[in-house]
Parts: C-alpha cells; sequence; structure tokens
C-alpha cells in the first residue's frame, strides 16, 4: 500500500525537460511558451554563476544565463504551486507579458503607412471569411450550399455571376485562404489571359500537386471574355481535376459560356448587397479612414457620417460595393478641411457627390450585357400594361443607360402591331416618325419623340388579334397541317402574264370582286387539298375577332371583395 502512494507521488509530480536553446530545466507544458521567451529575451537579469568556466573567463565579465541548476518557467501562479517544493528556490519565472500599447501602435502606422495608397475597396477587402459581408443564401450555417463545401474543406469548380462590387473576388480568395493549406490559388483575367498563359498555369498546377499536393486554384475575373476555344481549353483540366476553375463573370453564364464549361461547375447567383450590409461595409470603410486621418495624415477632426448620409451614398452607387467606397473616400477627402463644429448632413453630401461626378449620378446599366435585354423586356410590359409611368421610366433609365434610342425606337414600331394592331392604326406611323426623328436629330433633342411615342402607346386601347392569328397561321405552317405548306395554288387565283399561262388554265375562272355588287362573290381562295384535309372550317379562322383574352385576375376580384 505504502509503494502505491509513493508511486502515486511521483505520477503527479510535473514533468522537467530541458531546453535545446539554453539547455536548462523546464516544465514539460510549458516549453512552448519558454522558447519563444529564451530565443527572443536576453538573460543578462540573472546574475552570473559562481563558478567560471573556461569560456566565461576568456569572455570577461560578460553577464550570462541562469546557471546549470536553475529551472526557467514560463507559467503563471498557479502552475507554479505544482512545482515540487524542494525546487521551487531553483525556479526562475518568467512572468507573461502583456502587449506595449507603444509597440502596438508604431506597428499599426507602419501598416498604415504601408497599405495608404490603396483604394479603399482594397484596404478593406476581409481577410476571414467571418468578415466577409453579404451573400447569406449561399454561406449561411443552416441553408447556405456553399458553407455545406467549406465545412468539409471541400472547394468545387463554380462560376460566381453578379452584378459589379457584390465580393465575388474577395470571395473567391476567402475559400482559398479557409481550405487548410490544401489548396493553392492563381489569379488571372479574361481581358489578359491568353493560351499560352493558360497552359503554363496547367503545368504550374501538376507540377505544384506533385510537390506538395496542393491542388490549384485557377481564379479568372470576366470570364465571359473568353472565346469558344479559349472556354474550351479549359475543359479537359476542369474534368481531369488538374486545377480548380472559380470564375466571376457579370454576364448571364448561359449566353457567355459553353454548355460544357457549365456542366462541369457549379453556378452560384450572387445578390446585390441590402442596404444593412452595405451601411456596415460603409462603416468599416469610415473607421480604417479616419485611422488614416489620425495617424498618418495628422487630420484630429474624425468623418462622423449619420445613417441618412449612409443611406444616401447607398442609394447613389445602385448597389455597387466598390463604388460607394469610392464616393466614401471622395467624401473623406472633400472634408478634411471642414471645421471641427461643422457637421455633415445629407445635403453636404448630395453636393460633394454632385460636383465631384462628371457626368452627373447614373445608374447601373450596361447596354451590352443582360440589364440591356432586362429592361427592355420590362419597357416592352408596361406598355403592354397601360402603365404609362412605368413605360416612362424604363425609357428614361434605357436612355440615361447610354442604351441605342434607335433600339428603343424600333421595340415601340413592334410594341404599335404587337400589341395595339387595329384598335388604334395611328400608333403604328407615330412609331416610325419617332425612329425618323431619332435619326435626323439623335439625342438630347429626339428624347421627348421617344417620350411622345412611349406614352401615346401606353394610353391606347390594347389588341392581340393581329398577334395571335399570326402566330397561330405561322405554327401551322412549320408543322404542315392539312398540307397548308406544301399545297397547291389554286389556278383561279394564279396570275396569267403570259398567253401560254393563259392556256395552261392560270387565272381561269377568276370572279374580279369589285365587278359585283358589294364585292360579294361565292369564290374559294384557300386550296382545295387544304379544304379537304379540313373537316372544321373553324381551324382556319385565324382572326376569333378577340381583342384580348378572358380571364379575369383573381387578384381583382380580392380587391373588389
Amino acid at each position: 500500500m505504502k509503494s502505491f502512494n509513493r508511486n502515486s507521488q511521483l505520477e503527479a509530480k510535473p514533468q522537467l525537460v530541458s531546453c535545446p536553446v539554453c539547455s536548462k530545466k523546464v516544465l514539460f507544458s510549458s516549453i512552448n511558451a519558454h522558447l519563444n521567451t529564451c530565443a527572443e529575451t536576453p538573460h543578462s537579469s540573472v546574475p552570473e554563476t559562481k563558478t567560471k568556466s573556461v569560456s566565461s573567463l576568456l569572455q570577461g565579465n560578460r553577464k550570462r544565463g541562469p546557471p546549470e541548476d536553475t529551472t526557467v518557467v514560463n507559467i503563471d501562479d498557479e502552475d507554479k504551486k505544482q512545482v515540487g517544493a524542494e525546487e521551487e528556490e531553483n525556479v526562475v519565472v518568467h512572468k507573461k507579458i502583456k502587449p506595449d500599447p507603444k509597440i502596438e501602435r508604431e506597428n499599426e502606422i507602419k501598416y498604415l503607412q504601408k497599405i495608404i495608397h490603396l483604394p479603399l475597396s482594397e484596404k478593406l477587402r476581409p481577410k476571414e471569411l467571418k468578415e466577409y459581408v453579404g451573400q447569406q443564401h449561399i454561406l449561411s450555417q443552416s441553408k447556405g450550399i456553399l458553407y455545406k463545401y467549406i465545412e468539409q474543406n471541400v472547394i468545387p469548380s463554380m462560376i460566381l455571376w453578379g452584378p459589379p462590387g457584390v465580393g465575388k473576388t474577395s470571395l473567391a480568395r476567402l475559400l482559398t485562404k479557409s481550405a487548410t493549406n490544401k489548396y493553392y490559388m492563381i489569379e488571372t483575367s479574361a481581358t489578359k489571359a491568353n493560351t499560352q498563359e493558360l497552359r503554363s498555369i496547367f503545368d504550374r498546377a501538376k507540377k505544384e500537386f506533385q510537390l506538395t499536393k496542393r491542388r490549384v486554384i485557377l481564379f479568372i475575373d470576366e470570364i465571359h471574355r473568353f472565346n469558344k476555344s479559349q472556354q474550351d481549353l479549359l475543359l479537359p483540366h476542369v474534368e481531369n481535376g488538374d486545377i480548380i476553375l472559380i470564375g466571376a463573370t457579370t454576364e448571364n453564364p448561359s449566353f457567355s459560356l459553353n454548355n460544357a464549361l457549365i456542366s462541369r461547375c457549379h453556378v452560384f447567383v450572387l445578390e446585390t448587397l441590402s442596404v444593412n450590409e452595405l451601411c456596415i461595409v460603409l462603416s468599416r470603410g469610415t473607421a480604417l479612414l479616419n485611422k488614416c486621418r489620425n495617424l498618418i495624415l495628422g487630420v484630429k477632426q474624425p468623418l462622423k457620417l449619420s445613417r441618412a448620409c449612409l443611406e444616401y451614398i447607398v442609394d447613389v452607387s445602385i448597389g455597387d460595393t466598390r463604388r460607394a467606397l469610392n464616393l466614401l473616400e471622395m467624401i473623406e477627402i472633400s472634408t478634411r478641411q471642414k471645421g471641427e463644429n461643422e457637421e455633415i448632413d445629407v445635403e453636404m453630401v448630395r453636393d460633394i457627390v454632385k460636383s465631384n461626378s462628371s457626368n452627373g449620378l447614373s445608374t447601373y446599366y450596361d447596354p451590352k450585357g443582360d440589364n440591356h435585354y432586362d429592361t427592355i423586356s420590362a419597357f416592352h410590359k408596361a406598355v403592354r400594361g397601360s402603365d404609362e409611368n412605368a413605360s416612362l421610366y424604363y425609357l428614361a433609365r434605357m436612355l440615361k443607360g447610354g442604351e441605342d434610342p434607335l433600339y428603343i425606337a424600333r421595340r415601340m414600331i413592334r410594341i404599335a402591331s404587337e400589341d395595339i394592331g387595329l384598335r388604334d392604326n395611328t400608333l403604328l406611323p407615330l412609331a416610325i416618325a419617332a425612329h425618323n426623328a431619332v435619326m435626323k436629330i439623335g439625342l438630347p433633342e429626339a428624347n421627348l419623340a421617344l417620350a411622345q411615342c412611349c406614352v401615346a402607346l401606353a394610353r391606347a386601347p390594347k389588341s392581340v388579334e393581329i398577334y395571335r392569328a399570326w402566330n397561330k397561321v405561322s405554327s401551322m405552317l412549320n408543322e404542315n397541317v392539312f398540307s397548308m405548306a406544301s399545297s397547291e395554288i389554286p389556278m383561279h387565283i394564279r396570275n396569267a402574264p403570259t398567253k401560254l399561262m393563259e392556256e395552261l388554265g392560270y387565272h381561269k375562272g377568276y370572279k374580279y370582286n369589285p365587278d359585283y355588287l358589294d364585292g360579294k362573290v361565292k369564290q374559294e381562295y384557300f386550296p382545295q387539298e387544304v379544304l379537304d384535309k379540313c373537316t372544321d372550317k373553324n381551324a382556319l379562322k385565324f382572326l376569333d375577332g378577340r381583342y384580348l383574352g378572358d380571364r379575369i385576375d383573381p387578384d381583382l376580384e380580392e380587391e373588389g371583395t
């Protein structure tokens, strides 16, 4: 029993190991902390040992570290109690060093001096995934599919599709960083990468995996600018897993990328940041700008913006985070000389933005992108729905965004026939006149001609009788229903410009309608083959006399009750 207690006491005694730097005995649990202290802290504060070695005599009165029988431990007072009483007098405790505020301030100044030349959007790029703002529909822990991949430390090939300034590049970098030394990222852009550069990246990716077992993530910005051959070059390497492709695009992948490439990648749609999310980013940007003001530029007055000011910046930035930060930086520069007691309100921010924008505030509109098709579609549907205000809004949005006015005029000519038709025959000439006005005088003089035609089309009574009739007959011809596309033209309604054709029976038996009372005659104009195959003659009535449909919107019924 005594032997058992003795062994238990020996096991409870802390284990000491020798430090590889100074050869002193250190608690096993504190060896890492001691190594950090031992490597950086000189041992001049410890008294010189009484017994001098030959090397110490040759070095003179140089101070040395603690004696060989002294244990150097970097522990707290509670850990010190674990050391045996017989060894406590030989233990020198290094107290935990608190960070020096002065040193921290100097390091912060050095860091700010290093990044002071960068745009605010680059200064503020998140360094960790938890700092990333937005896109919770794919990054939330509960429902985000991309978060599930991150949780499993796996990154698939993907296409990040979203408008400018929603964080596509930042997300790609953070995904690589979140995977613990498993991936290596190479960034390029479709605007500069050529076939030779892509091939060198593929070779580098293979060597990287052979040497380090790390897979290469190839991030291609503006990937929609790659032509078909360049996209095809990526296919086998994505298929074989030589690289993991992350492409960023502002264009619809269905139109700008090959189907083969899309099938090998996940497509994640990134949404425009909400007002609250953009305000969070702007608040962080304001804090960083104030640090630069105070520590680098020597401006003591901090930049203070109210929530209303931040929301105004969000509104004029049209959901573009990069643009919002650029506006914030412009406001900061413009207010450096303001008085200490002068408050910055929304009116002052509005004046700064307007006075420093050469073309005023422009809407986010790409005449060659998806926005081009989406906006003209919205314009057409607003006119069809007789909403003159919404129609005028979309017209102004397109013109302000730089849309080709002739493209809009051509669409209005189509609307005059498709959605109004015979209900008002004056609208087609009006639409053609608007098109001619644009061609003759151009913008901005012709903008009112377009607006006049737009409002007239929206206010006009609507009829799709011609539109439906045309679609019906076109469909029947495409399918050759009742042999409509292949049947012979009836002989009596054929023209007979020559004697031979007349002798062959062309034009024989034709009744010239103007020769008869009210122009009425009994005469067939459809081919006889079609009439023989069509048992129900109503199938050949393409115009049914109905301007619009007969369905009732249930939402209108609810409002009525």
